[in-house]
Order: structure tokens, then C-alpha cells, then sequence
């Protein structure tokens, strides 16, 4: 992973800069670009939480009124990972083949989860496209290096590859299925990172999909590559805010720096916010299945650091981000633990360690591997971890 650290360094030693698109002035900061999800409960903005996933549970719970067995619910949760993202596509389309793979009535995806999560909320032949990415694309096919930009510029990977191919695939046929399944119930959020506001940002991609507006294909594809945009790495995404006929822009970079897999309103108590029909069914049978794209506790792993500043600092940022993928995994099981919401999450087996050891080096011949690893699992057997632990200190037994 050695590309990566070096981008630690780097900063340390170069200071170059270049003028940004006017940001927001400090008393407007939090506002929205459209789109993006107001998270505020008592919120009655269009792309509120409340008219999002709000509706989604006002429609489900009307559709099963007076049925006295419970109301399924199904939500699955992708995760970063980079190119290791072959391991949860092969499952999922080993799940998919093996037929009982929900219809998941929410999809949510962050970094390289972000971009399996709209071909996994459409299945059907958009999973060969996903399959594709993750089992033949090479790392020139995706971004090429430019290391001159990283002076003023502040990355050193050219991504229009990338946001060429999302561009190529995000469009009006793609748009208008997310579209019918967004007015059927069904719903996609993606996270990124306001890295001018350090607060996570998600996105509606079903409501964009769904609106009349003629940037809205631009806007679906620059949101799953701002998800993506290791910081340094990728350059960022700016997103588009008005405010008071001007135009100002935020920055967008990896959802996965903010946390490594998200659900948004497990924590509300939606009996008191909506207004359910008499005879509504509210009971919820609601599961949230985790699909990780790395090995879970990582950490575990004894490997002697070599007394090198690269290895060091290699290290440390595995260690770093270690840490924010247990925190976030652990966030997400005790929201489910408090809601009575049933947790499942699978990852990578140990014994693949050593199969990709770059999350940004796209190889056929590694991925097709661990693609493969996961088609197994999801076709035979998946190996669900029902219960999780946190422990600052987790060496001891």
C-alpha cells in the first residue's frame, strides 16, 4: 500500500495550493446541495429525512394493514474497501442465483460500496456490469497518475477514466429504473464527506433519479465519485449550492473517511413523527444485513513494523482505519440492538490476507480470486456475525 502512505508524506513537505470555487460563507456552512438529505427530524424540506425514509415506512406499514404477521423490512449496508469490492459483489451475485436474496427495500453504500450499491438496488442484468468492474477492470482503466497536479492541485491520480465510465453508465435508461423503484418505496442513499464541514453528507440517488431537473445525470455520477475520492489520492468533488442567486461549493471527498458503512434513522422513533393510518401495521420485522469489503478485526493480525517512515506510517493509518470501520460496524449494531432490528454482517475471510494488498491496485487476476471467494459463499453458505464487541483494548481475551 505503499502508494498511499507516501500521500501522508507528501504534505509534509510540499505546500502548494490553487484558488477553489467560492465556498460557503461561515452562517450558511451546513446548508444542502439538492439532493442531499436534510437529517433533521423536523425537517419538512422536500429531501428531508421525514419525506424519504419516512414514506418509505408509511407505505409499507399501510400496504400490510390489518395482516396481523409482521412487516418484513430489509436493508443492506455496503462498505469501503477499494478494489476489494469484488468480494462483496461475488457474494451478492452468488446470493442473487441462489434465489433468496431479499429484495431490499433500502441500499446504502460509501465509498466502493457506493459503487456496487445502484446495480445491487436494481440487480437483474445490472449485476454483470458490477461484476465487470470488479473482475476485469485494470487500475490505468480506472485513474493514471499525475503526480504535477499534486503541486497546487493537492492529488496525484487523474480520475476522468472513472468519472467517464460512471458518466457512460449513469444515464437516462439507468436513471429510470432507480427511478420505479424509488416511487415503488424502495430507496438508495450514499454517503460522502463534506470534508469544508467534516460531517457526513447522504444523498437521495432515487429522489435525483426521479426529478425533472436536466443536471440530474450529471449530479447521480459526480456523487458516487465523490464517494470514492481517496483525499490526495483522487482530487475532489465540488458540489453546487445556491444561495441567494449565487452559487457557492462544498467539498466532497470519500464518504468512507466519515465512517466505513452507514443507515441513517435507526435511532428515531417513527411512531411519534408519522402519521400512520389507523389500521397501519407497525410492527416491523426489520433485518440490516452488512456486507464488509474487508477483513473484520484486522487488527488482529501480528505483523513486526519495519523501522522505516513508510512502514510506520503505513501502520499507522491501517491502524486508524481499523479503527473507524470497528466504530462504525459497532455504531450501527447497538442502533439496531436498540431498535429491535435484527444485525447480520459478513466480510472477508482472514485466510485471504494476502489476495489483494492495495485497495486502490484494480488486478484481474486478484480480484477474479476474491470475486470468487465471495460467489461461494453466497451461493452455498453465508457466514452471518449475528453479535459484535468493541473493546478499546482488544488484545486482551
Amino acid at each position: 500500500m505503499k502508494n498511499i502512505f507516501i500521500l501522508v508524506l507528501l504534505p509534509l513537505v510540499f505546500f502548494g495550493c490553487t484558488t477553489r470555487p467560492p465556498a460557503l460563507p461561515a452562517s450558511h456552512a451546513h446548508e444542502l446541495p439538492w439532493g442531499a438529505v436534510d437529517l433533521d427530524i423536523n425537517s419538512t424540506a422536500k429531501y428531508s429525512i421525514k419525506n424519504s425514509l419516512g414514506v418509505v415506512l408509511t407505505q409499507k406499514a399501510n400496504r400490510y394493514k390489518n395482516q396481523t404477521k409482521k412487516v418484513p423490512f430489509d436493508i443492506l449496508t455496503l462498505t469501503g474497501g477499494g478494489s476489494r469490492g469484488a468480494f462483496g459483489t461475488g457474494l451478492l451475485v452468488g446470493w442473487n442465483e441462489r434465489g433468496d436474496m431479499p429484495n431490499f427495500d433500502i441500499v446504502t453504500g460509501i465509498s466502493t460500496g457506493a459503487v456496487m450499491a445502484p446495480f445491487i438496488f436494481l440487480g437483474g442484468d445490472e449485476l454483470k456490469k458490477i461484476e465487470y468492474f470488479y473482475t476485469k477492470m485494470n487500475t490505468e482503466d480506472i485513474f493514471t497518475q499525475t503526480w504535477l497536479s499534486f503541486f497546487g492541485y493537492g492529488y496525484i491520480m487523474n480520475a476522468k477514466p472513472l468519472k467517464k465510465l460512471f458518466h457512460e453508465n449513469f444515464n437516462k435508461e439507468f436513471l429510470d429504473k432507480i427511478a420505479i423503484e424509488y416511487k415503488k418505496g424502495r430507496r438508495l442513499y450514499i454517503g460522502t464527506t463534506n470534508i469544508d464541514t467534516g460531517q457526513l453528507t447522504v444523498w437521495d440517488m432515487g429522489a435525483i433519479a426521479a426529478s425533472n431537473r436536466a443536471d440530474k445525470y450529471e449530479k447521480f455520477s459526480n456523487i458516487i465519485y465523490a464517494s470514492t475520492a481517496l483525499p490526495v489520492y483522487l482530487p475532489p468533488q465540488y458540489m453546487e449550492v445556491d444561495l441567494d442567486d449565487k452559487k457557492y461549493y462544498q467539498m466532497h471527498i470519500d464518504g468512507g473517511i466519515y465512517s466505513q458503512v452507514f443507515m441513517i434513522g435507526l435511532l428515531v422513533n417513527w411512531s411519534e413523527v408519522l402519521n400512520f393510518d389507523k389500521n397501519a401495521n407497525t410492527n416491523f420485522d426489520a433485518t440490516l444485513y452488512t456486507i464488509s469489503n474487508r477483513k473484520y478485526r484486522q487488527r488482529d493480525i501480528y505483523e513486526p513494523v519495519k523501522q522505516s517512515p513508510f512502514s510506520i506510517i503505513e501502520a499507522y493509518v491501517l491502524t486508524e482505519m481499523d479503527l473507524l470501520f470497528d466504530r462504525s460496524v459497532y455504531r450501527l449494531y447497538k442502533a439496531c440492538q436498540k431498535r429491535g432490528v435484527k444485525f447480520k454482517i459478513t466480510s472477508i475471510p482472514k485466510k485471504m490476507q494476502n489476495v489483494i494488498l492495495e485497495p486502490t491496485q484494480f488486478n484481474p487476476k486478484n480480484m477474479i480470486r476474491l470475486f470468487n471467494i465471495g460467489y461461494k459463499t453466497g451461493k452455498t453458505n453465508i457466514d452471518w456475525k449475528e453479535k459484535i464487541s468493541f473493546k478499546e483494548y482488544d488484545n486482551h481475551k
